[in-house]
């Protein structure tokens, strides 16, 4: 029996996916646009003394977590570094680059997520065992990365479930 993924076609190579769910694009454009500007908000905030508006109770203290040495990764403050990813990840998302049977958009959106959920756990660590306080802003960015995982991974399922 021969697998759909190796079905040749005359132009691209591949035979295409089958249909995503309808709301697959929908869910995908509302998560990439809440983590851009939860990303923009804290990138503003890194930069503008005093704009980071959060409750400072015992666990739950933004400015702690934002002015710590876990805010950045190698002099880059992790908020830009979100902003980039969300900008990539919208780019990976287009209706062009879903109707794409191109491997490279497709590895593309499944290995940023990815990275994306491994940059989640190693913050939540940071925050939760090492400075034991929590940011609702990250927090809210880690969501949005976990459910863009989830929503990445799930159409990967549909795909290798529907060859044969």
């Amino acid at each position: 029996m021969v697998r759909q993924a190796e079905v040749r076609d005359g132009e691209n190579g591949y035979a295409p996916a089958p249909a995503r769910p309808r709301w697959f694009l929908p869910a995908g454009w509302v998560l990439t646009l809440i983590g851009l500007a939860l990303s923009v908000y804290l990138t503003v905030a890194h930069y503008q003394e005093g704009a980071l508006v959060c409750t400072t109770t015992s666990t739950v203290d933004c400015h702690s977590v934002t002015t710590s040495k876990y805010s950045e990764l190698a002099g880059i403050p992790l908020p830009l570094l979100g902003l980039a990813f969300f900008a990539g990840f919208a780019v990976l998302i287009t209706p062009a680059a879903l109707r794409s049977a191109h491997p490279v958009l497709r590895w593309g959106r499944l290995a940023s997520v990815c990275v994306g959920l491994l940059f989640v756990v190693y913050l939540v660590t940071a925050e939760l065992a090492i400075l034991h306080k929590l940011c609702l802003w990250c927090t809210g960015v880690h969501a949005v990365t976990v459910l863009l995982f989830v929503l990445v991974l799930s159409d990967e399922f549909r795909r290798i479930g529907s060859v044969d």
